[in-house]
Order: C-alpha cells, then sequence, then structure tokens
C-alpha cells in the first residue's frame, strides 16, 4: 500500500474505534510520514473534543446588534445576492468553515499556552 492510498482515511483512523489491523496499519508502522500524520489528526481530534465543555453561548442581543451596524438595504441587497449566486454561496460557506477552524485552532492553541504556563519549569542540577 502506498501513502496517497493511505492519507484519505488518517482522518477517519484518527477519530478511533477498533478495527481490524489490515493493510493501512501495516504501512503505517513502516512509514514514518504517514504516522505522524496519522499523529498529528488525531492531537486535532482530541484538542477539539477537549473543547466541548470551553463552547460559550455569545451574549443576549449580539446577532442584533451586529446587524444593527449593517444598514437595512445593504444587507438586504447582500442577502439577495448570496441566495441567488452559486459561486458566492460557494464562498460564504468557504468563508464560514474558515472561521469555525481558525477559531477552533486559536482555541487549541490558547488552551495549550495556559496549560504550558501553569505546569512548573523543571529543576536544573
Amino acid at each position: 500500500m502506498r501513502c496517497e492510498d493511505v492519507r484519505p482515511v488518517l482522518a477517519e483512523l484518527a477519530e478511533g474505534g477498533l478495527r481490524e489491523a489490515g493493510d493501512i496499519e501495516r504501512h503505517l508502522a513502516g512509514c514514518p510520514t504517514c504516522s505522524a500524520d496519522l499523529a498529528r489528526y488525531r492531537a486535532v481530534v482530541l484538542g477539539l473534543n477537549a473543547l466541548r465543555g470551553v463552547l460559550t453561548d455569545p451574549p443576549e442581543g449580539f446577532l442584533g446588534r451586529v446587524l444593527a451596524e449593517i444598514p437595512e438595504s445593504q444587507w438586504r441587497a447582500y442577502l439577495h445576492r448570496v441566495v441567488t449566486d452559486d459561486r458566492l454561496q460557494h464562498a460564504v460557506l468557504s468563508l464560514g468553515g474558515a472561521v469555525v477552524g481558525a477559531t477552533a485552532i486559536g482555541l487549541l492553541w490558547g488552551r495549550a499556552a495556559r496549560r504550558a504556563m501553569s505546569e512548573p519549569a523543571p529543576r536544573s542540577a
């Protein structure tokens, strides 16, 4: 089995679950690159699972305040354009996905930084 065959299933493998060892696992045992990629996927999955208890709801009225900043005539025009233009729909969805991903990475990074700051420094001899 080649790396090109294994890479598409690494994210699925990172989520865990018991499965019978097969060609993919044999490839991972002998390929340090794919093994490292799988380890990175697993770290992201573990980090995202840890965020479940950290999520908070936005303050009351947040969406209304944000929408109030946009003149009504403009947001209606923007909304109509997004609804009718397929390319713009894809762009908006992609941007939304990027924002969610960046937020998750930022939260993981911040959490790791807090954890590193709270750990005692190693003593030198």
